[in-house]
Formats: structure tokens, C-alpha cells, sequence
């Protein structure tokens, strides 16, 4: 299993926001399930897909419905995507009538691809939620944003990832402190989908300077402590 693999969030706790209320917000709709479509918006690389994923594999879990992938890609927007998703919510409904989630991916594309269709699809369907995402708010009529929740999500700054840095380093054997984790996240500049590379090429890093011979490595600490700093 790679690093990528070991470390990907398994729940929406795992998940880092630069907003403390966005992650209330996403922990709501995971575990309590509001009612009204959920459209996560903002910039690229901010964790909108994973964070809507996460959403459904836990709705999924309490419901009892197999792990299958409820999602459409708008850039994929064809005719008959509406059918498509009708499809996937009658897959989850039987035989428990359970009210179903679709995941969109880039819902702006579909818009533009077919205006106002999915504002009549909310509003005929009300037994299936979408959880959205767009780049591109303002691709999307008012009219369709009047009927979702509407939360945009900013990155993190790099202190923000310090906890599930830390997390993720003690997961692989590198007992260092909160305090260095801060220094050595303090040269993050990257997006969430930057952040487990980042910490990948610290963890290789230690492991490549500390000594061959040694049972504990060389504090590890000291190693990435010059890793935060820049010096070999």
C-alpha cells in the first residue's frame, strides 16, 4: 500500500479546513443528514470532492448500503445523465426506501450543458440529495443556488494542517513534536492535494539521513527539524 493509499482520510474528521464552521457544517451533513442539497464551493485543491465523498461513505455506513460509487463528473454531461442519476438513486432506495445521495463532481459543467435541468431535478425528486461541488460558483443561476446550501470552502493556511500532520508522521514511526510539526508545516505552501506528497518527501527524507547502523534513527526530530529549515 502506498503512503497516498495509508493516508487518505477515512472519515470527514480527517479532513482539514481553513474554517472551523465548514468542517461543523460537513460533520452535519455526514452524521445528522440535513435535508437541502449540499453544494461545497471554492477554489481548486481545497477538498471539496473528497469532503463530499466522505459525506456519502458515512451516510452510506448507517444505512447499511454497500460501498459503490454514487458519483457523476459534470465534465462527463451527456444526454441521459439525469436518468443516470435516477438510476443510481433507484440502486439505493431498493429495497429500503431510503432517501439516496448523488455526489456531483463540477456541477457548473452540467449547468452549462443543460440549463435549469437540475433545478427541475431537485424539484420533482425530493427523495434524492445531491452533494455537489463547483470551481465556479458563479457559473450557477441564483435560481439553482437559492435551492442548496451553499458553503464555501478556502484553503487552509499551513498551520492548519499541523494536527493531522502530526497524525500522520507518529503513523509512521516519527515521534516529533507539535511544535516542529508547526515549523516544518510552515513551509507548505501547496493545496490539499499537495499536503500527503509533502509530508511523503519529509518522512523519505529522515529515513534517508538517518544512520543505516542505528535501531532508534537519529532523532528523527533533528531530521526533519533540518528538513523544516532547509539544511541537509
Amino acid at each position: 500500500m502506498t503512503f497516498a493509499e495509508r493516508h487518505r482520510p477515512r472519515s470527514v474528521h480527517d479532513l482539514v479546513f481553513a474554517d472551523p464552521n465548514v468542517a461543523a457544517i460537513i460533520d452535519r451533513y455526514a452524521y445528522a443528514r440535513p435535508s437541502k442539497p449540499l453544494l461545497l464551493y471554492g477554489e481548486p485543491g481545497t477538498g471539496k470532492s473528497e469532503a463530499l465523498r466522505l459525506i456519502a461513505q458515512t451516510q452510506f455506513a448507517q444505512e447499511g448500503i454497500g460501498c459503490v460509487d454514487f458519483t457523476i463528473n459534470g465534465a462527463d454531461a451527456a444526454k441521459g445523465i439525469y436518468d443516470k442519476m435516477l438510476n443510481m438513486a433507484q440502486m439505493q432506495m431498493w429495497p429500503v426506501s431510503t432517501p439516496a445521495l448523488i455526489v456531483i463532481d463540477e456541477i457548473d459543467e452540467i449547468e452549462e450543458a443543460f440549463p435549469g435541468k437540475t433545478r427541475t431535478f431537485i424539484e420533482q425528486h425530493k427523495s434524492v440529495q445531491l452533494l455537489a461541488s463547483t470551481n465556479y460558483i458563479n457559473k450557477l443561476k441564483p435560481a439553482l443556488q437559492s435551492r442548496l446550501r451553499c458553503v464555501e470552502v478556502k484553503k487552509p493556511a499551513p498551520t492548519d494542517w499541523v494536527p493531522r500532520a502530526q497524525a500522520i508522521l507518529t503513523a509512521e514511526g516519527v515521534n516529533v513534536s507539535f511544535s516542529l510539526v508547526q515549523q516544518l508545516m510552515a513551509n507548505f505552501t501547496g493545496d490539499a492535494r499537495d499536503f500527503v506528497d509533502y509530508l511523503e518527501e519529509q518522512v523519505d527524507a529522515a529515513r534517508q539521513f538517518a544512520p543505516a547502523a542505528s535501531v532508534q534513527p537519529r532523532t528523527v526530530a533533528s531530521i526533519l527539524n533540518q528538513a523544516a529549515r532547509g539544511t541537509p
